[in-house]
Order: structure tokens, then C-alpha cells, then sequence
């Protein structure tokens, strides 16, 4: 992993923060996590890595590349989201 997963998590931090999501790139140099939570229901929370050019669940399920940042958010969002009981 190293600097370029960072790189990548931090875009998508930004992109998260941009659409008023919490989200923090914790782990170390070697190993970043972007840990994200749902503003409006802090139960709905999780962690992405970032590995061989794609975004992952840290329990190892494919999100999208880091080339398509926008479908990544809105996956990351629409897994995450709010739900009516």
C-alpha cells in the first residue's frame, strides 16, 4: 500500500467531506484505512482501503478504482446510508 493508497484515500476523504460525510484516514504510512461514518446515523460506519488501484472494504469486498471516484462515493453512501424502519 504505502503513499499512493493515502493519495488515493485522501481524494475520496475529500470527496466524502465535500458531500458532508465524516470521514478520517487513520493506520499508519505503511497501511491507511479511511474510516467513514454517516452523519445522520453514527451506527452506519466502516472502513475502506486502498489496493492494487482499487478502493475495498478493510473486510476485503471491491468498491470500485480509483478512477471513478464519484461511482465510489455514491457506493460507499448508498451501502452506508439511512434506513427506514
Amino acid at each position: 500500500m504505502g503513499t499512493d493508497a493515502t493519495f488515493h484515500l485522501e481524494r475520496l476523504r475529500a470527496e466524502l467531506i465535500g458531500r458532508s460525510w465524516a470521514a478520517d484516514v487513520l493506520g499508519t504510512a505503511q497501511q491507511p484505512v479511511l474510516r467513514v461514518r454517516n452523519p445522520a446515523e453514527a451506527e452506519m460506519h466502516d472502513e475502506v482501503v486502498c489496493q492494487d488501484s482499487a478502493f475495498l472494504w478493510a473486510w476485503g469486498g471491491l468498491i470500485g478504482p480509483v478512477t471513478n471516484l464519484i461511482d465510489v462515493t455514491d457506493r460507499i453512501m448508498f451501502v452506508l446510508r439511512e434506513v427506514a424502519p
